[in-house]
């Protein structure tokens, strides 16, 4: 995660904001369920925070002992026809953000996802784009 992100994290984050740090063992679990690896950049994020956002912004993730909230979502819009090799991260109700988990370059793109149209399209470059974006939206916004 980049310096922006964390910055604007410490600078917003109230209590209970974030789930709170995980294990790998966690991350693990989840990534056998789906059959899928978690890229770099979103396991950094679930790592520290686990699930959770600044100003209104809740990025699904993974909170321990007590489940997934990424893992949950992950399988309602399977069964809408999202891709296997998807992974929600934000889940907007009339569409949801995911990741391709078997991009090939260092970190996987966020695309957007609809019942309808069921064909993703490109949003972001990587995880650390979308985080930043949707922060700094949420934040100009608050």
């Amino acid at each position: 995660m980049n310096k922006k992100i964390a910055n604007m994290i410490e600078a917003y984050q109230e209590d209970k904001d974030f789930f709170g740090a995980i294990k790998n063992e966690d991350i693990n679990k989840v990534e056998k369920e789906l059959a899928i690896k978690i890229p770099e950049q979103y396991r950094d994020f679930i790592l520290k925070y686990g699930s959770g956002g600044i100003c209104g912004v809740d990025i699904e993730g993974i909170e321990g002992e007590l489940g997934s909230s990424m893992l949950q979502a992950t399988k309602r819009y399977r069964e809408l026809g999202l891709g296997n090799e998807y992974i929600v991260v934000y889940d907007l109700g009339e569409y949801v953000l995911c990741m391709n988990t078997r991009d090939t370059e260092e970190d996987s793109k966020v695309y957007s996802w609809e019942r309808t149209s069921k064909k993703p399209e490109l949003r972001y470059d990587s995880f650390d784009d979308f985080l930043e974006d949707y922060f700094q939206e949420a934040i100009d916004n608050y």
